[in-house]
């Protein structure tokens, strides 16, 4: 790399990564390099999974090119392995398995977090995660096949574990994916005539003594109780899973409850890129100044979900939510440019707008800057606020008429085999085909 060229890497293309690299792009030279190292080309707009699993929009609708929502940075698809520091090197693997190395100027990490399902015995082998949009669609998929499944199988009892899903989680993803699973649920049971003695069960656990404590709002959060209960979900408060075996998820108070899906939304860990790179962790998240510097570094950055950022607005470490890191991006952006020329850099500070949460059967729970809203008008505001967000007016379009066919129209039954081998009965074309 020619020393008068100056390159900004950043690892993720999440919204923490995509959002750094819009901003950089306005605030640098042109000369100047920007490279976003991804996994995935896309970015996923995580907060619609759920209506994904719930079949109200497509899986496409939720996520977008990295390269249509940028002008000039680069995009590499590849896996990053190792950070070398004294040289400034990134080291990645593409997804051929070849190695490669990129030189970097600055180097930023924007890699969010891992799902944990080993928090609780068993539940590796069976629980489902929520993180990426292949999860979303092998989530509302596999629930379609229970209910086939359960419309062959004489047993009752094996039909009823088969249509009861055990959510473990009463926050925002586990309150969210509850409300939209109990409202497809109900939505698809009229199609299954065979199972019209069967009804359908959703059993939220939450450990804590409410739902959704991240609003800090009792009110609202007996607003969230009192209508998923109405939706006919059994929310059970102060109740954890012990253990997960083949049929049944084990309660601590001895009870068990035999499912036939298992939705986590609770537990997290620390990216594996992130765990092997020596650096200090704050639970589980890189440390960082103020500024978002990984601490004792000089050259090396990190914001989103993987770090620990000191608010100096109320002087507590920032959540790890979307909003926060789209906004430690503005910043960041702002701090590597002043970084490039030599300039002092500023603290992170951002007062927070609010927090929405869907919670199925057209209800939400939402506060706006202090102003506390529920039902139908939350809902509204709900889809609303998350419209105006989703990327590209292509995606805003797409699921605008999703949203409205899906009020006279019935949820797609269609059970998708993810499989890459070749159905018995496709002769030479293969069933479906797993990315």
């Amino acid at each position: 790399m020619p020393d008068r060229i100056k390159r900004f890497v950043i690892v993720g293309g999440g919204f923490a990564g995509v959002t750094l690299a819009q901003h950089l792009e306005r605030l640098l030279p042109t000369q100047t390099e920007i490279i976003v190292i991804s996994a995935e080309n896309h970015l996923v707009f995580t907060p619609m999974l759920p209506e994904v699993v719930g079949r109200t929009i497509s899986p496409l609708h939720v996520v977008v090119a990295g390269r249509q929502l940028t002008r000039r940075t680069k995009w590499l698809e590849a896996r990053v392995s190792g950070i070398d520091h004294e040289n400034k090197k990134a080291h990645y693997v593409r997804r051929d398995g070849t190695e490669a190395s990129i030189p970097y100027t600055h180097l930023v990490l924007a890699c969010g977090s891992a799902a944990n399902l080993k928090e609780i015995p068993g539940l590796a082998s069976r629980g489902y995660p929520l993180k990426t949009v292949m999860d979303a669609i092998i989530m509302g998929n596999d629930l379609i096949g229970n209910f086939e499944a359960a419309a062959t199988e004489p047993e009752a009892g094996a039909r009823q574990r088969l249509l009861t899903v055990v959510v473990i989680g009463g926050g925002f993803s586990g309150v969210e994916v509850a409300g939209h699973i109990a409202d497809l649920m109900q939505a698809i049971h009229r199609f299954y005539p065979e199972l019209k003695n069967e009804p359908p069960r959703v059993v939220l656990l939450q450990k804590g003594e409410r739902l959704l404590p991240e609003l800090n709002h009792e009110s609202l959060s007996e607003f969230t109780l009192r209508k998923l209960r109405q939706n006919g979900i059994d929310v059970r408060l102060q109740t954890a899973a012990q253990k997960v075996d083949s049929v049944a998820v084990h309660l601590t108070s001895g009870e068990r409850i035999e499912t036939g899906m298992i939705v986590c939304t609770v537990g997290t860990e620390t990216h594996p890129l992130i765990k092997g790179l020596g650096l200090p962790l704050e639970k589980g998240r890189l440390k960082t100044d103020p500024d978002m510097k990984v601490e004792g570094t000089a050259n090396l950055w990190t914001l989103g979900d993987c770090s620990f950022v000191p608010n100096a607005y109320d002087g507590r470490p920032c959540p790890a939510t979307a909003q926060f890191a789209m906004q430690q991006a503005r910043q960041l952006a702002e701090n590597l440019e002043r970084a490039s020329r030599a300039a002092a850099t500023k603290p992170f500070s951002f007062h927070p707008r609010g927090l929405l949460a869907s919670i199925g059967h057209q209800n939400a729970v939402a506060v706006i800057y202090g102003v506390k809203l529920s039902g139908f008008i939350a809902w509204f505001l709900w889809r609303g606020i998350y419209l105006a967000k989703l990327p590209t007016f292509s995606r805003k379009l797409e699921v605008a008429i999703s949203w409205a066919c899906s009020i006279p129209f019935p949820p797609n039954i269609v059970q998708l085999r993810l499989s890459q081998k070749r159905s018995p009965d496709a002769g030479g074309e293969r069933a479906a085909v797993n990315p």
